[in-house]
């Protein structure tokens, strides 16, 4: 973990050096705190830009938002 953010934290992913991942704090479960910084988390991609690197992720175990 990278930063926190009252929207969410942004978070290196491991071998992706130039990747930008963002988890909105949307896609945490409901009255769960943010990850502190320095925290591995498991996560999946739900979205990427591949032009700039950008990656929105949202923690393994929970439900993509219909």
């Amino acid at each position: 973990m990278l930063a926190t953010m009252p929207f969410g934290v942004f978070a290196d992913i491991e071998g992706q050096p130039d990747a930008i991942a963002l988890m909105e704090i949307t896609t945490l479960p409901s009255g769960s705190e943010l990850p502190a910084v320095g925290v591995w988390l498991d996560a999946v991609v739900v979205d990427h830009v591949a032009h700039n690197w950008q990656v929105r992720l949202r923690p393994a175990g929970t439900r993509n938002p219909d």
